[in-house]
């Protein structure tokens, strides 16, 4: 009989397994008497140190992953140790290969059912990742493999659904799409998940949540949840959160079924909340008096409400498309609390609630006294545009202003010429930027408003060391390259020329220009304007 091939996830697992921890302490164990006399001698590291591997490891299984993991910058000699913690492998992935045809679930349940058997049962495991193929459903599955879970002490779950492509489900869009979008979707209980009492990390991806009973168990050992594309109403989101007690960061996206999201004074630990794209939501309510970064993303919510948002220390703003006209929201009412924010991103959507409604309220803004790090992200900059970045210097002040970082829009021309808002051109303002000592500017093409907007940035900036501007790849095209004037080799040249004669506040700015992104200086946030 021909042999089956073997699967080609299984294999990759099979390659992928550590050492042994047991070989690799009995050969630490039989060179650190060695070692512990010449480290003795040059006082470089601690007792700790010194001891035995398998000491070592005893002493790392008595740790939560995320302090295990942290010991890796004690010294090479801890570097890594943490994954040989309980023996291998400690952390399975499984994600079904591209080339199986109509029976991908089928075949990715059985494959993951022999080695989970084969693997046995409440052997320790660090992290279990199931990516699952979107032919059919898997609840009974999903709520075998939490149990397996569960038995094995696991810190860190993901579970993935991938949608089928529109091609695969329906030539026609809409109702029948949807109708197959649902079926495709599993149900995950929670339940199953509550009994994972260990677990401290939990990624939930395309699954439907059920809103859960009142008197589930609570996860009173996680600490982060991530819900992407996941089908929870607002009730199942109160009781999800309201049964982690130790909830320390809750990301949202992409979950289109939540149209209020309120966090009670209940999730008093909660550090960090993210909501990207929950395209149906209107309000967001949060108790929490802990928070400390609010980060969203997506179309303007009507209702923004925080208990206490002088606490708010790193706030990400940021609506991704131009409209004719500003909708309806409190958000600037809650931007005039945010006295001791440190890091603010806001989009030029943002700048232009400012200035439409910060100037009825212009008594009800606060310095941004405490503001040590500024992001604009301009999807547009027409001279409106520039206006709005004048304007909003000009209400809030920053004086202690240290960084400050603008993304320019990445098309070589303007697509909004004509102005939609019709504004008076202001004057740029009087401002003090005592304490700025880097400005990066990406995407700069030399467009006469960016030209204006450096102007006023060296004039105003006494204490700059740094001014970096980077140019898009494209200006090395003939259009630009026929521009260039005074004999200049390129258009950085030419650029670097025009900055070269503004007048400067700092004797000792130096201005960088180039076509590539070093990322010597970089953003706070440039993780989450690379996510959305």
């Amino acid at each position: 009989m021909r042999q089956r091939k073997k699967s080609r996830w299984a294999a990759d697992l099979s390659l992928s397994l550590p050492p042994s921890p047991s070989a690799s302490a009995s050969r630490s164990s039989s060179s650190s008497s060695s070692t512990s006399s010449s480290a003795g001698r040059q006082g470089g590291d601690d007792r700790f140190t010194e001891l035995p591997d398998i000491i070592r490891l005893h002493i790392l299984s008595l740790l939560p992953l995320k302090y295990a993991i942290r010991t890796d910058a004690l010294s090479s000699r801890w570097r890594g140790l943490w994954r040989l913690r309980w023996p291998p492998p400690a952390a399975l992935e499984f994600s079904p290969p591209t080339d199986l045809g109509d029976a991908a679930g089928d075949e990715f349940v059985a494959g993951v059912d022999r080695c989970l058997s084969a693997r046995g049962r409440g052997r320790r495991i660090d992290s279990l990742s199931l990516a699952l193929p979107p032919s059919r459903r898997y609840d009974f599955d999903i709520k075998r493999w939490l149990e397996y879970a569960a038995s094995c002490g696991v810190e860190d779950l993901r579970l993935v659904v991938s949608h089928p492509s529109p091609a695969a489900t329906s030539a026609r869009p809409g109702r029948r799409a949807r109708r197959h979008d649902r079926a495709a979707v599993p149900s995950a209980f929670f339940f199953s998940i509550c009994e994972c009492s260990n677990l401290a990390r939990l990624t939930l991806s395309g699954l439907h949540l059920s809103s859960p009973s009142s008197n589930i168990k609570q996860l009173s050992s996680l600490e982060v949840l991530s819900l992407h594309a996941a089908h929870v109403t607002d009730a199942a989101l109160r009781r999800i959160v309201a049964a982690c007690p130790f909830l320390r960061s809750l990301d949202l996206s992409l979950c289109r079924k939540l149209r209020r999201i309120v966090i009670s004074a209940a999730s008093s630990r909660l550090t960090s909340l993210t909501i990207i794209d929950c395209v149906r939501a209107l309000e967001v309510t949060i108790s929490a008096t802990s928070l400390r970064r609010f980060r969203f993303s997506g179309n303007y919510l009507t209702t923004y409400s925080f208990d206490s948002p002088n606490r708010l220390e790193d706030v990400y703003i940021s609506s991704g498309s131009p409209v004719s006209s500003l909708p309806r929201s409190n958000w600037v009412k809650a931007v005039t609390e945010l006295s001791n924010v440190k890091v603010l991103t806001l989009c030029n959507l943002s700048l232009q609630y400012v200035m439409a409604e910060g100037t009825k309220a212009i008594g009800e803004f606060r310095n941004f006294r405490n503001l040590r790090e500024l992001q604009l992200l301009m999807g547009m900059m027409t001279d409106d545009n520039l206006m709005d970045v004048f304007g909003f210097f000009r209400l809030c002040e920053c004086p202690r202003l240290e960084k400050l970082f603008i993304e320019l829009p990445t098309n070589m021309r303007d697509p909004f010429i004509e102005k939609y808002l019709v504004v008076s051109e202001e004057v740029p303002p009087d401002v003090d930027f005592e304490y700025l000592k880097i400005i990066k500017l990406n995407s700069f093409k030399g467009h006469s408003n960016e030209m204006r907007l450096v102007r006023f940035l060296l004039e105003k900036a006494g204490s700059l060391e740094s001014l970096v501007v980077v140019a898009p790849n494209e200006l090395m095209g003939e259009e630009y390259n026929k521009n260039i004037m005074d004999g200049c080799p390129s258009f950085l040249h030419f650029f670097q020329l025009q900055l070269s004669r503004f007048t400067k506040a700092s004797g000792s700015a130096q201005i960088t220009l180039s076509e590539h992104d070093d990322y010597k200086f970089r953003p706070t946030h440039w993780e989450v304007y690379s996510k959305v």
